[in-house]
């Protein structure tokens, strides 16, 4: 068995010598939201699933759905930053499913870019309502 360290998360890697990572580029563990769907051809298939893993390349999404290697998706991910301290910031990318299984798949990178998100609002007053206004604010009502 060799002494280098294994980099799978798979708690039974160390005892499957085959099971070595050997990707050269760190993967990042994230739980983040993300919309799909698949461009062009058959079948359509869109849905919700979440980030399991990410690098600069790709990522590995959690599906509602199998989708084929090889079909062109476009993924809307909510990122966890936000910009200037306030604005909500989306990750959309478009790029190819290099691997899938029945629960997820890893799409490549081939474009993407970083989109403000309309904000969430939530309610802040027990006895009131809010709602969004044209601009993404909360605005108040008091109930009568």
């Amino acid at each position: 068995m060799s002494s280098n360290p294994v980099k799978n998360s798979d708690p039974n890697a160390s005892s499957h010598p085959f099971l070595i990572e050997r990707r050269s580029k760190v993967r990042f563990p994230l739980e983040l939201h993300v919309i799909y769907q698949a461009l062009g051809g058959e079948p359509h298939h869109a849905g919700e699933g979440w980030v399991v893993n990410m690098n600069r390349n790709g990522v590995l999404v959690s599906a509602q759905h199998e989708i084929s290697v090889g079909t062109r998706m476009e993924l809307s991910i909510e990122w966890p930053s936000l910009l200037y301290g306030r604005v909500p910031l989306r990750f959309v990318t478009v790029g190819e499913v290099v691997r899938c299984d029945l629960s997820s798949f890893a799409l490549k990178f081939a474009r993407y870019q970083f989109r403000t998100a309309k904000k969430k609002i939530t309610s802040i007053d027990s006895h009131g309502e809010s709602r969004g206004d044209s601009r993404g604010q909360a605005v108040a009502r008091e109930r009568r």
